[in-house]
């Protein structure tokens, strides 16, 4: 291969890799999502916060039992 075609191969894929660059880091800059969360997500918030008060409750009754 020539040089001169690898460096323009080389320069073209450095080009390509910083878009991406900057789309993910345009992406990582928006962490702030807007409105109602979806329901799927609400469902879950509430049974692992469910879960966390079983678990809580356990903890209690084995430390009033000791």
């Amino acid at each position: 291969m020539d040089l001169l075609k690898i460096i323009a191969e080389l320069q073209a894929e450095r080009q390509r890799i910083d878009e991406a660059i900057q789309a993910l880091e345009r992406l990582a800059a928006i962490n702030h999502r807007r409105g109602r969360p979806p329901r799927w997500k609400k469902i879950a918030n509430e049974a692992g916060a469910l879960e966390a008060e079983a678990l809580g409750e356990e903890k209690q009754a084995g430390a009033k039992n000791r």
